[in-house]
This record gives structure tokens, sequence and C-alpha cells, in this order.
């Protein structure tokens, strides 16, 4: 098949599938791991996957589903999820989707800034969501619910105008919005097109060397969020526009990675660093011998063990970088790769890249500022529309017709990249992005904490977790009793895995020039510590999840 006579650059979601499905009716689309099902993994074609998206059509033209519409998704990991997805894009609908490990402040800021007509959550959750969710809601939201048939249903009726917009389906069409987290401490909303996630998958799917998807020949299994770029958009149309298979899982067990792998017949599986430690450090975990997986893809392996973990399960394991607000993903993809360098490959695409320094030099050889564009004539090309409500973000990121990573970054004159470190406040953990303003904004909030700073620290199963200098009133003891009360009501506004994992109480913290906690200061600070020397609340932090 050849991708170019599939793929339409004015083409949308819709037009794409339909495409696909009349091709390859009976090829296997999406499953369910046997993890998520009860040990049965569940398949679905991409004919049985149109008859899904047809009736839930039926249903948005019922209740006034007019294009534009944006509607939140909270589901969690499934197959399920994206016949949703597909189904509000195909119909025109913008989708929404809401990490469901979110605290109700954190979930409702989303539905107000994204404007949601309607929240859909899972059948058995609509009580808890009616009660804790929208009956906080200063608006009226509608909400549905999806069942296990994938039947939808009405709970809640919006009371947003029923008037028509005067809108007409095209690739330019919002087809997503998804949040990410901000170094302000408030999530940004990144607003994709059509255009924007057909793409994303076709960047991936016309990658050549070890990648090389073979039509109708792959199934890639992911335990990634399907909040995030990577399963939510990137893995999910590379495979759709190779009329091929997504795998998804609602988690990652390194109990059952190797049991799924195998029972699903996955011959590529998405990775997080901390995902591969956990997997080679399992002594317990013993494969049995696959005769299909074939590659791994994902960034972030610990480079010492990156040679080793090829060695023992004999699988390359692809470094790759990007980010929700560029279409374009850069693989180290030859066979002649960079092993245990942190090293994410060549440009490809058209796209331009640039490191710079303090001074706004380009560099190679040395850290910099990591910078990127489509081309000169047209640096924005491939990538997000806007952050929504925030013109000054989506300005901001943007300087001298260059997009700025925030990544710290290695650029040899070979045109090969490293990546070294985040500029951004980002802390890391298990796939998730936690700003560090937005938990020391919490810190804050709490009346008997005067300053505080929050630092990423390396973590064995977690990648990074969340360390935080505190400095409290003289009145409060420094003890771990008080540091758990922080948490627990901290907890009333952040997910609990955004919670410090660590902490160390201060009497002052060493400020800048300008009255800013010295971060570099602070990060020397923590990593002289001895464990006896802050209070380790990784257990009370565990307990506090919902």
């Amino acid at each position: 098949m050849n991708y170019n006579k599939i793929y339409i650059y004015n083409s949308t979601i819709r037009s794409l599938f339909n495409k696909i499905c009349n091709k390859y009716p009976k090829n296997i689309f999406l499953i369910n791991s046997g993890f998520l099902n009860n040990g049965r993994i569940k398949e679905y074609t991409y004919e049985s996957v149109k008859k899904y998206i047809s009736k839930n059509i039926s249903f948005f033209k019922e209740n006034n589903f007019f294009i534009g519409d944006r509607i939140a998704i909270m589901v969690g990991n499934s197959a399920e999820y994206f016949i949703l997805k597909l189904s509000l894009n195909y119909y025109g609908l913008s989708c929404v989707p809401i990490n469901m490990d979110l605290t109700t402040n954190e979930i409702i800021f989303i539905l107000n800034n994204s404007n949601s007509k309607y929240l859909i959550c899972l059948d058995h959750k609509a009580s808890h969501v009616k009660n804790t969710i929208l009956n906080s809601f200063k608006r009226k939201i509608g909400l549905l619910t999806l069942n296990t048939n994938n039947v939808l249903k009405v709970v809640k009726k919006t009371n947003i105008s029923k008037i028509k917009a005067n809108k007409k389906l095209n690739s330019k069409t919002e087809s997503s919005i998804l949040y990410t987290s901000g170094t302000t401490g408030v999530p940004k909303g990144c607003i994709l097109s059509h255009e924007y996630e057909i793409n994303a998958g076709y960047s991936y799917a016309i990658k050549k060397g070890l990648i090389s998807f073979k039509i109708g020949k792959e199934r890639l299994y992911n335990c990634l969020p399907v909040h995030h770029i990577n399963s939510g958009v990137l893995s999910f149309f590379a495979m759709l526009i190779t009329a091929n298979c997504q795998i998804q899982s609602e988690r990652f067990s390194v109990k059952n990675f190797w049991k799924d792998i195998n029972q699903s017949k996955a011959t590529i599986f998405h990775y997080l660093g901390v995902m591969a430690s956990l997997l080679y450090k399992n002594k317990n975990n013993k494969i049995k011998t696959n005769n299909y997986l074939r590659i791994g893809v994902g960034a972030g392996i610990e480079p010492t063990l990156h040679a080793k973990f090829e060695k023992r399960f004999g699988i390359p394991m692809i470094e790759l970088w990007g980010m929700t607000e560029m279409v374009r993903c850069i693989f180290d993809n030859e066979k002649n790769r960079k092993i245990g360098k942190r090293c994410f490959g060549k440009i490809s695409h058209g796209l331009e890249t640039k490191v710079i320094n303090n001074s706004g030099k380009e560099i190679f050889d040395s850290e910099g500022s990591f910078l990127i564009r489509f081309n000169k004539l047209n640096p924005k090309t491939g990538f997000f529309i806007m952050y929504n409500k925030n013109k000054t973000a989506t300005r901001n990121a943007w300087k001298n017709g260059w997009f700025n990573t925030g990544d710290v970054v290695v650029k040899d004159k070979a045109g090969n990249h490293f990546f070294v470190d985040r500029a951004k406040n980002i802390i890391r953990r298990s796939g998730e992005n936690i700003s560090s303003a937005e938990v020391e904004q919490a810190l804050h909030n709490m009346k008997y904490v005067v300053n505080c700073s929050v630092l990423p620290i390396k973590h064995k199963y977690y990648e990074e977790e969340v360390f935080a200098f505190i400095v409290i009133t003289k009145k409060i003891k420094k003890n771990i009793s008080v540091a758990k009360t922080i948490l627990r009501e901290m907890n009333a506004f952040l997910s609990y895995f955004k919670l410090p994992c660590y902490v160390k109480f201060l009497d002052t913290l060493p400020l800048t020039s300008s009255q800013k906690p010295n971060r570099r200061e602070l990060k020397k600070l923590m990593l002289s510590l001895k464990r006896e020397q802050y209070f380790n609340l990784e257990e009370f932090k565990r307990k506090l999840k919902k």
C-alpha cells in the first residue's frame, strides 16, 4: 500500500478512517489487553468499529450535538476510549481527554477552560461524577455515560444553546484539546486539528529503518495514558494509516507485561525509561520466547541500562523526542544507533533545529536551549493551533520564528541530538509531567508555609519524584506529622501523584539576587542529603490515592 495515495493533506479523520476501513474491513484495529480484560484479549476489527461509530453518530444527531462542540472524556485507558474519540472526530466534535487521577478541582478547571458541552464517564462512575464534580459547577454541563457495550446514555442534559453552529468539517477543524503541565502552574490546553493528528500518525508511519511498519502486520502495545500525545494521537493514527492495530493496556504492570505482549502478539511496544528499568531489574519476570516482538520505541531509558536491556531481551530500544505542541517526533532509528547516549537521532520531514547558548548564538557539541521549526518560510507548519484561552503563552512559545522546546540538548556537527535535561521546571513521574510551580503554589496556599521550592529527584520506579524544601512558621514543629498534614491538605487541590514524596524543612531558603529560591544551590543541598536528613512520605502519599 502506498501511504501517499491514502494520506491526503486536506483529509479529515472521517475521510481517512473511511478509506482504511473500506480497504481493510477485516483487519484487527483495536485490542484491549488481557491484563485489562480479566485475562482475555478483546478485539475490534475496522468493520466493527465503524458500526459503533454509526450508532454514536445517530446518538449525537438525536441529542443536538453540533460541529465544533467540545466533549470531555473521562473513561480511562481502553480500546473503547478510541472508539469514542473516533466517533466524536468523525462527527466533527472535539475530544477533551481527562486524566482520571486528577482531583475534582483539577477536573473542573479543564471543563471550564475547555468550555466542554458534555462530560462522558463510565457507567458505574456516574453517581460519583454527578455528586462531586458536576454539583461543583457554576454553569450547567451535560453528563453522558458509556457502558460495557459501548452504548452512550444521557444522565444529565446541558443548558448550552441548541442553535446549530455555522461550521463545516474540514482538515482545520479542531479534533482535540490535550492539557499539559505549565511552568506557571496552570495547565495549558493544546488545541489540535484533524490535520495535526493525521500528520502525527503519518510522520511516524513513514519512518524507515528499524521501525518500518508493515501494512496490516503490526500490533503496537501501548500502556501509556490515552490523554497523552503518544498513546492518544501518535501511535493511534500511525496504526490507522497503516491498517494496523493498537493494543491498549489499562496501565503498565511488571508482573503481566510479557504475558500481555505474548498473548496479544505485539510486534512493537512503547516505553518510558522507568518501564525498561523495572522490567530489567525484576528477576522473577522470566520472558517466554516471543516470535513477534521486534522493537521498543520510547524515551528516557537509563544510559547504563540501554545496551544491557537490548542484549538480555534481544529488542532494539529506539529513543525518540517529541512534544504535544509539535506533530513530528525525532527518532534514533538506524542500525548504527548511539546506544546509551540519550541520543534521539537526526531530523527528517523538512524540520529544522538548532541549539543556542544564553546569548542566542547557535552552538554545536555543547549544552544549550533546543529550538525547532518546520522551515524559515513556514515555521509553524505541523504545530498546534494555540493554547486554549492563552494567547500570551502561545506568543511567548515562539521567538524569532523558532519554537522554544524548553529542553536542554546537545547537537553535534553531524546533526545528532542528545537529550540532557529540561530547562522548564517540570518533574517527570511515570510519564506524567508535574509542574514545580503548581506544587509550589499549592504549598504557598498553606497558612503556615512561609516559603518553599520544589525539585525533581531520581526515583528507582517512577523515573522522578517530587522533593520539597519547605520553610514553615516558627511556632510549628518540623516533624513528619506536620509533613503528612501538609500533604493531606494539598491533596484537596492536587492529584496524589503531584504531592511531594520527600520533604526537608529549612529555616530559610537560599535566594538569588532577585530574591527567588536559588534552585541551583537547593539541588546541591538535595543531592548531599542522607536519607535520615529528610522525611520519606512515599508510603503515605500512596495511601492518598483515591
